[in-house]
């Protein structure tokens, strides 16, 4: 039987998904075959961050249902086009890049959190649990955005971003039965 909760979160998820516009999405879902374009980021540059050329405004939404006694989830990766942006100095190869391992550092993270909830067992009644549970999640993937910036520098340093990005294609490519 399925929650209102969770006939809630279906319907925040499509309106996520549809976006406010009928002809285009204003959210991708994560997905190997569709990588980002400079048109994907549609959102209006920061100038007050001065040290920033781009940002990829990305997440994990989840939503959990009661069905059969036990709580029922699914987990996504998605990208956020109205709030990612690219000032013009950054429209190169190099910084779409960077913005893309953003992307992919969350897919990488959702795919984490969907193993672990594999190997648990909620049962209805046990969400504030299941929530404590994803929100350690989202603290780590948060941590792993902020260490990629800072070990590449913000893209500054292409050798590292380079290392970033093998290392996250190796690890999608260990947990690409949880996609």
């Amino acid at each position: 039987m399925k929650t209102p909760q969770f006939i809630l979160y279906t319907f925040l998820l499509g309106v996520l998904i549809l976006g406010q516009s009928n002809s285009q999405p204003s959210t991708i879902l994560w997905n190997q075959e569709r990588k980002l374009s400079w048109d994907d980021f549609q959102g209006q540059p920061n100038y007050n961050f001065e040290d920033i050329s781009a940002l990829t405004s990305s997440g994990i939404v989840h939503y959990k249902s009661c069905e059969d006694g036990k709580i029922a989830y699914r987990v996504q990766a998605y990208f956020e086009k109205k709030y990612s942006w690219v000032k013009q100095e950054a429209y190169t190869d190099h910084h779409l890049q960077h913005e893309q391992i953003h992307f992919d550092i969350t897919e990488l993270y959702a795919r984490k959190l969907r193993k672990a909830l594999s190997k648990r067992d909620y049962k209805c009644g046990q969400e504030a649990e299941f929530d404590e549970f994803v929100g350690t999640f989202l603290r780590k993937w948060q941590k792993a955005q902020i260490e990629y910036d800072l070990y590449s520098h913000y893209s500054m340093r292409p050798k590292k971003q380079k290392e970033w990005e093998y290392r996250i294609a190796m690890e999608l490519s260990v947990y690409k039965k949880f996609n």
